[in-house]
């Protein structure tokens, strides 16, 4: 029999499950958050008193992509990534999972949680009028970028085994918070999609986690940019870059240099856009500094 945490005592990062009851075989499922809100990322661990061979499910009407990271004492563990999107609703919601053991049998298991309410504040920006609306000669370009940054977005490489928290790329305080609803120019445009970080131009910019660099490169409205993948559809992009420090294929470890700061790109002035995504859904970057979300 896994182990069935008790719900005397909620918290974000070991929340009870409900045994699915089509399963031959009952998943113990823990949730880790640093709180489960809009714009907040979450990680699914699932642990499985026999070896499966395979593990899917849903959070939110999104497909979760599930890898096995290992073996503990009471089993088989397995382990992906979601989040919560920032129009998100709050009220009920559930992580469902269902696999198959190596022996043919059906595992399963489904985990009740609630969405808080958040609040995101509104930002006014002034910034040059082709980066408000592009002109026509630069449409094809933004459409080959977002063509080519949906299909990295798309790739999901297996879950690393979970380790410490990620690291501030900067020590720079933010200038701007991630969520925020921006106006440029007076005409709204898409939520914030990450953090601004004051960084002057030719500051060290560090990896915040070990992964593969998936893209180095300039695109139109983030100039020098830089994404990691760090495995089960986590991404992290560092954006508005002086210099490029890496190439595409390479790996970097947590806090490793890949570039120096600049103003390239849609700015204001000089600083590091560092963002982060599930596939290609946002989330705030801080959230990763948190322990909750990488406790056992």
């Amino acid at each position: 029999m896994p182990h069935l945490m008790t719900c005397s005592s909620l918290l974000m990062s070991a929340l009870c499950f409900l045994p699915s009851a089509a399963a031959d075989l009952p998943l113990s499922i823990t949730i880790h958050a640093r709180e489960l809100a809009p714009g907040e990322p979450v990680r699914i661990e699932a642990l499985s008193a026999e070896p499966l061979h395979s593990l899917a499910g849903s959070f939110l009407g999104e497909q979760l992509f599930m890898s096995r990271i290992g073996e503990t004492a009471e089993g088989e563990l397995w382990s992906g990534w979601s989040m919560i999107d920032l129009d998100q609703e709050p009220g009920p919601a559930a992580v469902e999972l269902s696999g198959q053991t190596l022996a043919g049998r059906a595992a399963g298991g489904t985990q009740a949680l609630r969405i808080a309410a958040k609040d995101f504040p509104e930002e006014h920006l002034s910034v040059a009028p082709p980066y408000v609306a592009p002109p026509k000669e630069v449409q094809q370009r933004l459409a080959r970028e977002r063509e080519k940054l949906r299909a990295l977005y798309a790739v999901r490489r297996p879950v690393a085994e979970i380790g410490a928290p990620f690291v501030r790329p900067v020590p720079g305080d933010p200038t701007s918070i991630f969520g925020s609803r921006r106006i440029f120019n007076g005409e709204p445009r898409a939520p914030h999609g990450g953090l601004d970080l004051r960084a002057a131009v030719g500051t060290p910019v560090s990896a915040s986690g070990s992964g593969a660099v998936v893209f180095a490169g300039e695109l139109y409205f983030s100039g020098n940019t830089v994404i990691l993948d760090h495995g089960g559809g986590l991404f992290t992009i560092y954006a508005h870059l002086s210099e490029i420090g890496v190439e595409e294929g390479q790996t970097v470890e947590s806090g490793g240099l890949i570039g120096l700061s600049g103003a390239t790109g849609r700015v204001t002035g000089p600083h590091l856009h560092w963002g982060a995504k599930i596939g290609d859904r946002p989330f705030d970057p801080t959230a990763l500094l948190d322990g909750a979300l990488f406790r056992r």
